[in-house]
């Protein structure tokens, strides 16, 4: 089982309503270049499909009139957290999904009033092939987790401005 967890400070507590938004709305994900459809408000029990756009942060190349993305795999959100100083939720994939297992995304505001992104994550492989190449599926994890929480900076940041 493969663990990661990825904390980052991203600003002041002001912040915190944008932060929210953005992952409440799948903004978090669209902004590491994360497609998730259906394109509604995180809710638990819901079951989205998730793809990645392999030329992030430009725009993916269309061939046919269909955008060229790489499917990634379904999910479902188990639970949805949001009170006064957190938000976020888990979600779990489903079969045929490239990794098998459960990720969280959180912001929260900590004691010194700062705001934190936390992407947590417990997964196996699920893809034959990224279980031969299981450090390159780490890797790749890990790097997304960064893409999630300095996207979610840049949104608090250009907010503040």
């Amino acid at each position: 089982m493969n663990a990661l967890e990825h904390i980052r400070d991203i600003g002041p507590a002001a912040g915190f309503p944008i932060a929210r938004e953005a992952i409440l709305s799948w903004q978090l994900q669209a902004g590491a270049g994360v497609i998730v459809r259906p394109q509604r408000p995180v809710r638990q029990g819901m079951i989205v499909d998730l793809w990645l756009n392999p030329l992030w942060p430009a725009p993916p190349r269309r061939l046919r009139g269909e955008d060229l993305i790489v499917p990634v795999g379904s999910c479902i959100v188990e639970d949805v957290i949001d009170t006064d100083r957190q938000a976020g939720f888990v979600y779990r994939t489903l079969p045929g999904h490239l990794e098998t297992g459960v990720q969280t995304f959180l912001v929260s505001i900590d004691d010194d009033e700062r705001l934190i992104a936390s992407i947590t994550s417990r997964s196996v492989p699920g893809n034959p092939l990224l279980q031969a190449a299981e450090p390159l599926s780490v890797a790749s994890q890990k790097m997304m987790a960064a893409r999630y929480a300095a996207g979610l900076e840049r949104l608090v940041e250009r907010a503040a401005e």
